[in-house]
């Protein structure tokens, strides 16, 4: 009887074992597979393209806020834009941010700040600007925000975090600007609330960065 069963358990054991593999590959692309697909990125929408400012914004999986992206040109150099960022761009004051340094160089700076307005709660982060040459004349100077940024100078200061990069390529006229980011301000304010007021965050940053690695004087009321 022994001899007869065997090769039957056998079959089972088998049957058994190829159906646990078949199901771990089938697991695996459910809970693997499927949540990377569902973590790509939305396509990026127009928003506007205005005064050679091209604003798109994109969704995000499990972000509350929309990454922005904006593009335009300008007759400078990829290095002469790289050396603003993270030259003058960093110095210029700015009345609502109190701002200190805790790395500062050519081609890294850290530092952090708090931003008061009259009608929010101060917001408090630590940023980190670190340059890097592309080759072939591009430059990426990529930002993020720092665990730092949670820890302001009040208990009520609530920690605004943001990452993104500003990436330079030259063209024969000067450079292509590609500024790219995902803010989160933190809090509990609805984010159809304030994405107007960051959408014109980003132009204004971008008209700054063009206007003074172009030498030239801001423009009216971008001055803070």
């Amino acid at each position: 009887m022994a001899s007869i069963l065997n090769p039957v358990v056998g079959r089972i054991l088998l049957v058994r074992r190829t159906a646990a593999r078949y199901l771990a590959v089938l697991f695996c692309a459910a809970v693997v597979c499927l949540p990377a697909a569902a973590a790509q990125p939305s396509p990026w929408r127009t928003l506007s393209n205005e005064n050679g400012l091209h604003l798109e914004a994109r969704r995000i999986a499990g972000e509350r806020f929309d990454e922005l992206r904006v593009t335009t040109s300008l007759k400078a150099s990829p290095d002469t834009v790289a050396d603003y960022l993270l030259g003058k761009y960093l110095d210029a004051k700015n009345k609502n941010i109190r701002r200190r340094f805790i790395q500062r160089g050519p081609e890294v700076a850290v530092w952090a700040d708090v931003l008061s307005t009259p009608v929010a709660a101060d917001r408090c982060y630590s940023m980190r600007f670190e340059r890097k040459d592309l080759g072939d004349g591009a430059v990426r100077v990529k930002f993020a925000s720092l665990d730092e940024a949670a820890a302001g100078p009040t208990p009520d200061c609530i920690a605004l975090r943001s990452r993104g990069e500003w990436l330079m390529t030259p063209t024969a006229e000067g450079t292509r600007l590609v500024y790219a980011s995902l803010t989160d301000i933190g809090g509990n304010t609805p984010a159809f609330v304030v994405k107007g007021s960051l959408s014109s965050a980003a132009v204004s940053s971008v008209r700054k960065v063009v206007a003074g690695a172009s030498g030239l004087a801001l423009p009216r009321g971008l001055g803070d």
